[in-house]
C-alpha cells in the first residue's frame, strides 16, 4: 500500500485530504458526542486501569461501559496500551451525563448532547481524560486511513485495467461523512473495518492468483488477520466461511489438496490460538461463546422482533446513518444531502445492472465464457461479502434497535469499489467520460464531507443565547417576569421573562416556548427545567424535561449575569384526549432529589412550586371518529378512534371506554381485545384496571371496512395506588394471549404489540 501511495499522486491527495478532514471532525466533535463513545471510552479506561483485565458483564450493574464490556477486546487493548500512563481519574468530571439527552431522536429544541461540556476543562493543552481520549481518537484516524488504502488496493485487484475506479472508490471511503465521523472518534468499528477490509483484499488476491498455490506465509497472514479480526468484532466471523471457500476453490482449481488442508490447518489454528480464549471465556462466564445474550440484556431488545415490513420502514434512517447521522444518531445533515448521496448510489446500481446486461448479451452472442475466470471469481467474492454483512445486520436488527447503516462499514471497501464501477459503467468505452463521471462524484463527496463539521456538527453543540423560534408561536402580549430561588437559599437565583401562552393546538402538534432566563446569583445544583400541560383533573397530558439551553447548560456552571433565550418544544402525544383545556406550567427540579426551585411572582403556584405560563385549548383533529388513532393491528384490525367518559377516578369507580374499529379483511380468527389502565413506567407497570374480552359481535362476523363501536366498562381496583396512568389496548387470538398482534408504526418507528391512548388519573380515596 505504501508503494502504491508513492506511485499515485492522486492517492497522495486523497490520503492528505482524509487525514486533514478526519482531524477536523475529531476536533469539531465534542468528547463523548459520538455513537457509543459514551461507553467505548470507559471500556478503554477500565482495561488500562486493571492491567488489561476485562469486566464481567452484569445486566443488573452494567457499569459505565455498559454493553461495550461484552465486545471483543482488541480495540480496547490498543487504546489502553496507548493511554495507560495517563491519570484519567477525572473521567466523571469530563463525562457529565446529560440525563435528558434525546439519543436517537431528532427534536426541535436541541438536546442532542449526551454530556454537558466544560470548555475550560476540554481546551488545549489537553490533560487527563481529555488527553487520553484525543490519543485514542487519533489511533482511530490512523485505522480509518488503513481502510482508505485497502479500498484502493481492492479496486486495483478487481479492476486492474481501470485505475480510476480504485481511486474513486478510495475517495468515496475517505470522504464519506459518516466514515470520517466514526474514524474521528473512539469506536471499535474502526479496527474491525480495517481488519475486515484487509482480509477481503487478501482472499481476493488469493483467488486472482489461484493458478499457483500460495506459500505458507500467506496462510499465516490469513490466520493472523482472522484471529485479530475475531478479537475485534464478532461480525468478522462471517468472513471465515469465505476464507474456507477461497482455499477450497484454489485446491480444486490446482488439483492440489494442500491449499485447503494445509491452509485450513495453519490459518484456522492461528485464528483459534489468537482469539479462542475470548470465546471460551464467554462460554465459561455466560454459557454463550459470543456473550450476545448478555449484550442484549444490557443494550435492550425490541419489544416485538422486527419483521421485514418493519425493517423496510427503517430504510431511510439506515441510509442516513450510512452517509452521515452524527452525535448520538440525532444530528442529521440537510435532507438534500441525503437525496444527492442516494441519487449517486442509485446511478451506481443502475450502472452495474447495465454492465451485467451488456456482459450477458456479449457472452450469448459470442458463445464464449470469460477468459479470466479468476477475476470474475474475485469479483463474486466482493459481492458476496457486502450481502453477507447486510443479511447479518437484518438478523441483528430484528432483535435490537440497530438500524444504522454505519454497521455496514465492515464491507465499505467492496461497496465503494462497486459504486465506482457502477458510475464508470455508464461510459464503458470512453475513458475520458468515465473519469469525468467519477471525478464529479468524488468532488461531491469531498465538498459535502468538508462542510459538515462547520455546518452541521459544531452548530449542534453551540449555545445560541439569542435563539428564537423562526415562526409564529402561541406566545404573545407583554412580557411577564418571575424569579426562582433554590430551596436552601434566601435570595433569587434565576429569573425569567416570558409571554403569556394562549391559543389552540391539536394532538400530535408541538407547543413552542422561548422564555429568557437570567442568573441573579450562582446556583449550587444542576437544575432541570420542566414544562407540564395539565388538564382540569390535574393530569399531566404532555411534558418536556430538559437541561436549560437545549441541554447544553449545567446550572452549577453559570455565573451571575449569564442570560439566554431558552427554547422549549413540548410535543403533545397524537392519541391524547380532546377536546380539553390545558394549563401550561414551568418549573425547575433536581433530578437526584426531586426537590423543586421555589418560584416568586403573581403567576407562581405555591402548592406545586411551578410557574403558570398560560392556557391552551386542545381541539380534536378533523375526522369521522373521535380522538383518531388509526392504529394498524397486524394488518387485521384498525383502531380508528376512541372515547372515555371519565379520566380521573378514585379506586372502586368505573369509566366507560368506547373503541371504534374496522376490519381490514374478512377474519377467520376470533380476537380478544385487552383494555388496561396501567402505569406506563417500565420499572413499575402497575395495573389499575384490566378487561380482556372478545367484542360483540365477534371479529369473525365483522364486515371489512365497516366501523364497529365496541364499549366496555373498567373499574379501578380498590388497592390501586394514586397516580398517573394510561389507557392501553392490545389484541390477541382467543386462547393465545401471548400471540398479540403487532401494531405497525410509522416510518422508522418501532413495532410494538399495543397502543397507548388517553392519560388517566387515579385519585386518592
Amino acid at each position: 500500500m505504501i508503494a502504491a501511495v508513492r506511485r499515485q499522486p492522486v492517492l497522495v491527495l486523497i490520503v492528505i485530504g482524509y487525514l486533514a478532514l478526519a482531524l477536523i471532525y475529531s476536533l469539531a466533535t465534542p468528547l463523548f458526542e459520538a455513537s457509543d463513545e459514551l461507553w467505548h471510552y470507559p471500556m478503554v479506561k477500565y482495561v488500562a486501569d486493571h492491567d488489561f483485565g476485562l469486566p464481567v458483564q452484569d445486566p443488573a450493574n452494567p457499569g459505565p461501559w455498559r454493553q461495550e464490556g461484552g465486545q471483543p477486546p482488541l480495540y480496547y487493548y490498543l487504546g489502553a496500551l496507548l493511554t495507560r500512563w495517563i491519570d484519567t481519574s477525572d473521567m466523571d468530571a469530563v463525562r457529565r451525563i446529560n440525563p435528558h439527552a434525546d439519543i436517537g431522536v431528532i427534536v426541535p429544541d436541541g438536546n442532542v448532547n449526551m454530556v454537558v461540556h466544560n470548555a475550560q476543562r476540554e481546551s488545549f493543552p489537553w490533560r487527563g481524560t481529555v488527553l487520553a481520549m484525543r490519543l485514542v481518537r487519533f489511533l482511530s484516524v490512523l485505522l480509518g486511513l488503513g481502510t482508505v488504502l485497502l479500498t484502493y488496493s481492492l479496486g486495483r485487484e478487481l479492476f486492474p485495467t481501470t485505475p480510476a475506479i480504485a481511486l474513486a472508490a478510495a475517495t468515496f471511503t475517505a470522504f464519506n461523512p459518516m466514515f470520517l465521523f466514526i474514524s474521528a472518534v473512539i469506536n471499535n468499528d474502526n479496527l474491525s473495518t480495517l481488519l475486515a477490509s484487509a482480509l477481503l483484499v487478501l482472499i481476493v488476491r488469493l483467488i486472482r492468483r489461484w493458478d499457483n498455490p500460495p506459500p505458507p506465509r500467506t496462510y499465516v497472514w490469513l490466520g493472523l488477520l482472522a484471529g485479530l479480526g475475531m478479537l475485534a468484532k464478532y461480525q468478522i466471523g462471517f468472513l471465515l466461511p469465505l476464507i474456507a471457500l477461497t482455499l477450497l476453490a484454489i485446491a480444486l482449481h490446482t488439483r492440489d489438496w494442500r491449499p485447503f488442508v494445509l491452509g485450513g490447518v495453519i490459518s484456522g489454528g492461528l485464528t483459534i490460538l489468537i482469539a479462542g480464549w475470548w470465546y471460551w471465556r464467554n462460554y465459561d462466564l455466560y454459557g454463550d461463546a459470543t456473550g450476545i445474550n448478555v449484550f442484549l440484556d444490557i443494550v435492550g431488545r425490541r419489544a416485538v422482533p422486527a419483521d421485514l415490513r418493519q425493517l423496510w420502514t427503517e430504510r431511510e434512517t439506515f441510509m442516513m446513518a450510512f452517509w452521515g447521522f452524527f452525535g448520538g444518531v440525532n444530528v442529521p445533515m440537510r435532507d438534500g444531502v441525503y437525496m444527492l448521496f442516494n441519487l449517486l448510489a442509485g446511478l451506481g446500481v443502475l450502472g452495474l445492472l447495465l454492465a451485467l446486461a451488456r456482459e450477458a448479451v456479449l457472452r450469448v452472442r459470442t458463445r464464449t465464457c470469460p477468459a479470466n475466470r479468476s477475476l470474475y471469481a474475485a469479483r463474486a467474492l466482493a459481492v458476496i461479502w457486502p450481502v453477507v454483512v447486510f443479511v447479518s445486520l437484518i438478523l441483528w436488527t430484528r432483535q435490537t434497535w440497530a438500524s444504522q447503516g454505519r454497521l455496514w462499514f465492515s464491507a465499505i471497501a467492496a461497496l465503494n469499489v462497486w459504486l465506482a464501477a457502477g458510475l464508470a459503467a455508464w461510459a464503458p468505452r470512453v475513458p475520458r467520460i468515465q473519469t469525468l463521471n467519477l471525478s464529479v462524484a468524488a468532488g461531491v463527496f469531498a465538498v459535502i464531507a468538508a462542510a459538515q463539521p462547520f455546518t452541521t456538527i459544531r452548530p449542534a453543540y453551540r449555545l445560541d443565547r439569542d435563539a428564537t423560534w423562526p415562526f409564529a408561536t402561541l406566545q404573545g402580549g407583554p412580557y411577564q417576569a418571575a424569579c426562582f430561588c433554590e430551596p436552601d437559599a434566601a435570595g433569587e437565583a434565576l429569573c425569567l421573562a416570558y409571554q403569556r401562552v394562549e391559543g389552540t393546538l391539536h394532538p400530535g402538534e408541538t407547543l413552542y416556548l422561548a422564555p429568557t432566563m437570567t442568573v441573579e446569583a450562582p446556583l449550587s445544583r444542576d437544575w432541570s427545567v420542566f414544562v407540564h400541560l395539565v388538564n382540569e383533573d390535574g393530569t399531566i397530558e404532555a411534558q418536556r424535561d430538559i437541561y436549560p439551553g437545549g441541554g447544553l447548560i449545567a446550572t452549577s456552571d453559570l455565573a451571575e449575569g449569564d442570560s439566554w433565550n431558552n427554547r422549549l418544544a413540548v410535543s403533545i402525544p397524537p392519541t391524547v384526549y380532546a377536546p380539553q383545556t390545558l394549563d401550561v406550567y414551568l418549573g425547575f427540579y433536581d433530578l437526584h432529589t426531586f426537590e423543586r426551585m421555589i418560584p416568586a411572582g403573581h403567576d407562581a403556584d405555591p402548592l406545586t412550586d411551578r410557574l403558570w405560563l398560560g392556557r391552551v385549548t386542545l381541539e380534536p383533529p378533523p375526522g369521522a371518529f373521535p380522538n383518531p388513532v388509526n392504529a394498524d393491528f397486524g394488518g387485521k384490525l384498525v383502531l380508528r378512534g376512541y372515547e372515555v367518559t371519565r379520566r380521573a377516578l378514585s379506586p372502586g369507580e368505573t369509566t366507560t371506554i368506547t373503541l371504534y374499529w374496522e376490519a381490514r379483511e374478512r377474519l377467520t380468527t376470533d380476537y380478544v381485545i385487552s383494555v388496561q389502565i396501567i402505569d406506563p413506567d417500565p420499572a413499575r407497570l402497575i395495573k389499575a384496571a384490566q378487561l380482556d374480552a372478545p367484542p360483540s359481535p365477534p371479529t369473525t362476523a365483522w364486515t371489512p371496512g365497516t366501523s364497529i363501536a365496541e364499549t366496555r366498562a373498567l373499574t379501578i381496583a380498590k388497592d390501586a395506588p394514586p397516580g398517573r396512568y394510561r389507557l392501553l389496548v392490545r389484541v390477541y387470538p382467543a386462547g393465545d394471549p401471548a400471540a398479540t398482534l403487532r401494531v405497525r408504526g410509522g416510518a422508522g418507528a418501532q413495532s410494538v404489540d399495543y397502543v397507548w391512548l388517553s392519560w388517566m388519573q387515579v385519585k386518592a380515596p
